[in-house]
């Protein structure tokens, strides 16, 4: 007991010394550094927030950007060859946004939206390169673009796959009501006229996905560089486009 009395004595020994008026200043040091600190933090916290929301409103106008180029002209964009891919690609963007706009944890929204914002800088710098030189050179696959195409004509094979799985589903599903409208003639017809308007139109859709992804296979600078013109377009009118500081 007297041994924990002494331990303790000489505990207290250093404050005795410090004084009252000397202790009363170490703790106020101790509260403008805690007070500092919560400030530091709260303006990260703001300074993250900026950041969030001002690069979450430039890929929302790039999505609206690309939106526009595939319906300008009415839907001129639509009939090109690398239309499949630009569909894509702003599929891609929209579901990024849609997953980062609720996300409590905004450092790891950021590091994806900016993820985001630097594939679609990635793909369009070739292109501006490019103008910049006023097209004095012939195109090649840039490697940037390819980046980016390629993930989209990734996504794009998956889709095909799905959308031929469910047509081959809707074609056996059209084969089991030919046998039961055998005897109904004019249900017979609609239901061939129906699935015949379903299969030329699926035929075309496939056709121009499997073109667009071996356009990308092929490494087609031609088709690479109208792929990355149509996004580059779609970002050049951005008025609210925000500088995002690290």
């Amino acid at each position: 007991s007297s041994y924990l009395e002494l331990s303790f004595s000489l505990l207290l020994a250093p404050l005795k010394m410090i004084g009252r008026g000397a202790l009363v200043l170490v703790l106020a040091h101790g509260a403008v550094h805690v007070g500092t600190a919560l400030k530091t933090e709260e303006l990260r916290a703001s300074a993250l927030e900026h950041a969030f929301v001002a690069l979450h409103v430039k890929l929302h106008s790039t999505v609206a950007g690309l939106r526009e180029q595939l319906n300008k002209n009415k839907g001129e964009m639509r009939k090109a060859p690398a239309s499949p891919l630009l569909v894509k690609f702003q599929e891609g963007l929209e579901r990024i946004l849609s997953d980062t706009v609720d996300m409590k944890d905004k450092r790891a929204a950021l590091l994806q939206l900016r993820s985001a914002d630097s594939g679609v800088e990635r793909l369009i710098a070739p292109y501006k390169t490019w103008e910049a030189a006023h097209r004095s050179y012939a195109l090649s696959a840039d490697s940037g673009i390819l980046l980016e195409a390629g993930k989209a004509a990734s996504s794009l094979e998956q889709q095909l796959s799905h959308m031929e799985k469910a047509f081959q589903a809707k074609k056996r599903n059209h084969e089991k009501r030919l046998k039961a409208f055998k005897l109904n003639k004019d249900a017979l017809q609609r239901e061939t006229k129906s699935f015949n308007k379903l299969s030329e139109k699926r035929s075309i859709q496939f056709a121009k996905i499997r073109s667009a992804v071996d356009a990308v296979k092929k490494k087609d600078a031609t088709f690479l560089y109208a792929f990355a013109h149509a996004v580059h377009d779609a970002t050049v009118d951005d008025d609210v486009h925000a500088t995002v500081q690290e």
